[in-house]
């Protein structure tokens, strides 16, 4: 009977009367065993370490060079592709950085860094790689705040290139998208085509791309409402191109353009 109990129990009897020993031990040394233990083991691995620091340090300083050059790099061929956007157009226009966004109006406005000392003003436009970006509603100095196309708050008068036919943008606070409102109950369009600022504007020269129909809903009313996919990344801007806009008179506008932005 004893032989059979001790199958049963002997060995958790072993492995607690060993516990209690360590345990016992420990408290007799105050853990002197294992801080020597820790202490032999770290201060081999510090020789190690010591050893390839060196090494190790010059890696690292590699490491983040080859990053700042990456970076550099990616910067300098957005802004040489900038600079070769703003050959294609037939005025000046003065190179500025994406310097700051707001997180409250993420898609509805963004600072630049360039002012009014480098010729910028209110009301200028303000394009990118693709079309158009938004105009100028703020300037001091050293610094610029621009409305987007993408603001809920912005009405822009466009176009279509293929047939002509005449509505005005409103912003969806969305980076990629926008809806252009058609004047005409039956207009001539078609997904693909392109819309530009029109010629009607008042607040844009025209003839500035700004994105293509990518659905068209001809049951909303009072006209036709279309889906219009913008072509400026607005969402990862870095650099942008400001251009001068002189208002001209207008004696007949269907559908007026507005720029009721609040500047904080």
């Amino acid at each position: 009977m004893f032989r059979r109990w001790w199958q049963r129990y002997g060995m958790t009897l072993i492995f607690i009367g060993v516990g209690l020993s360590a345990a016992l031990f420990l408290r007799q040394t105050q853990g002197g065993a294992i801080q020597e233990f820790y202490g032999l083991f770290f201060r081999r691995q510090s020789n190690l370490t010591a050893a390839e620091t060196e090494i190790l340090l010059q890696n690292s300083k590699l490491r983040e060079l080859q990053n700042r050059v990456e970076e550099l790099e990616a910067q300098n061929q957005q802004l040489q592709d900038l600079l070769d956007y703003r050959q294609t157009l037939q005025t000046e226009a003065i190179a500025a950085p994406v310097i700051g966004r707001s997180a409250d109006a993420w898609w509805q406005q963004i600072i630049i860094g360039q002012g009014s000392q480098a010729g910028i003003k209110v009301g200028d436009t303000v394009t990118g790689i693709g079309g158009l970006v938004g105009r100028v509603v703020q300037v001091t100095p050293h610094s610029s705040r621009v409305a987007l196309v993408s603001d809920l708050n912005q009405q822009v008068g466009v176009m279509l290139s293929r047939s002509r036919f005449q509505g005005y943008l409103r912003g969806q606070n969305d980076p990629q998208q926008a809806q252009m409102v058609f004047y005409e109950k039956v207009p001539d369009v078609k997904v693909g085509d392109m819309v530009t600022t029109s010629n009607l504007s008042t607040l844009y020269a025209p003839g500035l791309p700004i994105g293509r129909i990518a659905a068209i809903d001809f049951n909303a009313g009072p006209a036709p409402i279309a889906t219009v996919e913008l072509t400026v990344p607005l969402g990862s801007l870095e650099w942008v191109l400001v251009a001068p806009f002189e208002q001209k008179p207008l004696n007949f506008e269907l559908q007026p353009e507005q720029d009721v932005s609040q500047t904080p």
